[in-house]
């Protein structure tokens, strides 16, 4: 199949639906705020878009749901495999089918919006790093997402500095191909996107420099610098949406979009109608520490926002989410709900308690740090807690949960008192403590007594540290990198409370939530 061809393909079969992965050269390159402004035109249009991200990234998910209004996912090529890493599985070459994991996620992807009934209109990826970028043998990258879904790539090209030496980065990229791609599944190509652009003169430039090229890879757009939205950072990444969308305009992002990208080409090529103006939004909804309205539904509503059954055979479980606690894969709640359970969320930061009845606990990450003082002043939220722990209630936490399920938290203000569920104490560095995929094995009688040994995988990325020898505990996990070298034993479990860093993937984690709410019945 010729490159030309394969921009005209209307749909991936991994989701039936139109769509694209937004690449990049590289880290830096523009790929979000590109991405950002892409999606505030096409709601603008009127076109319902359900979008995702590769990679582990929670932040970008958030900007996503927020700005287009549906919900947004994480695809992972790497974490969805709940097996061993290691050597002989990473010389293995990748298959073409797409993994059940990310099969499931997809299928998410297609559902009707649950507010309307209405079908999306077409999918919308953004990658992560550099296109080829991940781990070994591409694990995780954008590229094989691409390869594996079967969309095309819209690549995103940082131009600042450059004139001719773009073509020739482009068609590097253009003309790469990596040995670890599925040779069955063409890697293809939908366009180009300059970013970075300084003047029209170096508008100009780039367009003669890249003529030769407009069959294979056409220029689609050649984004100003002025008008880009600013994307501020802290230490885990992007300042979150819940920050950040107050100071951005959705329709001057639309705009930016229009006046310099090719918008009408781009759906022509997706065979995407242009506009349905009966449907066009023109509300962006407001995005607080309120229920997550981004995480998918496994039926037409979301377990958490659709009553508790007080006759429902189904555990519940209290799932913390506020300012402090967001960093939660939006298909989790969806994985609870397949595997069984009732989702309930509440806010550390504001709430007294949990929801009555949970029959377990779950905190995931987030920004505790951020929070510190506030999480030690609702007293009342940590008596709960230690009552509900000290009655034997399962309580789970990652990263910035299991930060708050110890002692105490010490940041550049000072020492902050947390839940004290787990005997351990915080410290927050300036230097990253980790940073990369895992994969784990749980350790005898984790999560409960009557578990088979069975892998999970996810990622680990936090600055924090424990401090101390914390006394009376048990390490939950085995926790090896992506290439299978085994790093420590790591986690704390006390009583019925356990934590980790790592974060895990629910497509990846599948045994493991299984076990944990099966605890729930015991």
């Amino acid at each position: 199949m010729t490159p030309a061809k394969a921009r005209h393909r209307p749909a991936s079969p991994a989701t039936s639906l139109p769509g694209l992965v937004v690449g990049g050269t590289g880290s830096g390159c523009g790929k979000t705020s590109f991405t950002l402004a892409l999606l505030c035109a096409l709601r603008q249009r009127g076109l319902l878009v359900r979008t995702g991200k590769a990679g582990p990234d929670y932040i970008d998910t958030a900007f996503h749901a927020a700005l287009s209004g549906q919900p947004a996912a994480n695809l992972d090529t790497w974490m969805c495999r709940a097996s061993a890493p290691g050597a002989k599985a990473a010389n293995r070459p990748h298959g073409t089918a797409l993994p059940p994991g990310l099969r499931r996620i997809a299928a998410r992807m297609t559902v009707p919006d649950p507010a309307t009934g209405r079908m999306p209109d077409m999918l919308l990826v953004e990658g992560a790093m550099g296109l080829h970028d991940g781990g070994a043998r591409g694990a995780g990258s954008t590229a094989l997402l691409a390869c594996l879904t079967e969309l095309p790539v819209l690549l995103v090209l940082h131009a600042g500095g450059m004139g001719q030496s773009a073509a020739a980065v482009a068609e590097g990229f253009l003309r790469h191909r990596p040995a670890w791609l599925p040779a069955r599944k063409p890697l293809r190509f939908l366009g180009l996107v300059c970013t970075h652009v300084g003047s029209q003169r170096h508008a100009r430039m780039l367009q003669e420099a890249l003529l030769p090229l407009k069959k294979e890879l056409p220029l689609l757009g050649l984004m100003p610098r002025e008008g880009a939205p600013e994307l501020r950072s802290r230490h885990l990444g992007l300042v979150e949406a819940r920050e950040a969308l107050d100071g951005m305009h959705a329709r001057q992002l639309a705009q930016w979009a229009e006046d310099n990208f090719r918008t009408d080409a781009l759906l022509r090529l997706l065979r995407v109608p242009p506009a349905r103006p009966a449907a066009a939004q023109t509300v962006y909804p407001q995005h607080d520490s309120g229920p997550v309205a981004h995480f998918f539904c496994p039926a037409p509503a979301c377990p958490q926002s659709a009553p508790v059954r007080t006759r429902s055979r189904r555990p519940l479980v209290g799932m913390a989410w506020d300012a402090a606690f967001s960093f939660c894969y939006a298909d989790l709640p969806a994985l609870l709900h397949e595997l069984g359970a009732e989702v309930r969320t509440f806010s550390p930061l504001h709430d007294c308690a949990p929801p009555a009845g949970c029959r377990g606990l779950y905190f995931p990450g987030g920004y505790p740090e951020l929070h510190a003082q506030r999480l030690e002043d609702n007293v009342r939220m940590r008596e709960a807690l230690r009552e509900m722990a000290q009655q034997g209630l399962p309580v789970y936490g990652e990263c910035g949960g299991y930060m708050y399920l110890g002692r105490s938290l010490r940041t550049q203000e000072g020492t902050h008192a947390m839940s004290g569920l787990l005997p351990f104490a915080c410290a927050l560095d300036d230097r990253k403590a980790a940073l990369g995929y895992r994969a784990a094995q749980p350790l005898p009688g984790w999560p409960d007594a009557h578990s088979r040994p069975f892998w999970l995988r996810g990622h680990e990325f936090h600055y924090a540290r424990e401090t101390g020898e914390p006394a009376h505990c048990k390490p939950l996990w085995r926790l090896y990198d992506s290439a299978g070298t085994f790093l420590r034993e790591e986690g704390l479990r006390h009583g019925s409370v356990a934590g980790s860093w790592l974060h895990a993937y629910p497509e990846g984690a599948r045994p493991f939530w299984r076990a944990w709410l099966r605890s729930l019945k015991a």
